[in-house]
């Protein structure tokens, strides 16, 4: 059991999610090779010697030796996670941002568009209404 880690999760959505994440991924120059556990019930897979500190097989027991994640592993992985929430959250301001942009400009070419065929509608119209007859043909 040397090298083995278990991680338990309630969703089994999240643990599959996990699992395609890290597998394959390298930790401390080694390939990590990640695979669902058929145990269910850790409390029986767990090494009572172990947790006893009374253990004399160590790395080799076929039990698990569960031990505490470290304060400042979970620090960092929490702030990780923060520095992550933040960079998700700027990237979808600046997509908003980007796309209310381009329906502005939209908007914008669009009254553009609009008025310069009224000007050239009021420009023939005024120009009709100058030639003989207001613009109709006489016959």
């Amino acid at each position: 059991m040397i090298g083995h880690v278990y991680a338990k999760f309630s969703e089994e959505e999240e643990a599959a999610d996990a699992l395609n994440v890290m597998n394959n991924r390298y930790y401390d120059g080694r390939r990590m090779e990640v695979e669902f556990s058929p145990v269910t019930d850790f409390r029986e897979a767990r090494c009572r010697d172990f947790d006893e500190e009374s253990c004399r097989r160590g790395g080799f027991c076929n039990f698990m030796h569960i031990k505490p994640v470290p304060m400042c592993l979970i620090r960092d992985m929490e702030e990780d996670a923060e520095d992550e929430r933040r960079r998700d959250e700027m990237e979808r301001r600046r997509r908003e941002e980007r796309r209310s942009r381009s329906k502005r400009d939209r908007k914008d070419g669009h009254r553009h568009r609009s008025s310069r065929r009224d000007r050239r509608s009021r420009s023939r119209s005024r120009s009709r209404s100058r030639s003989p007859g207001g613009g109709r043909d006489e016959a």
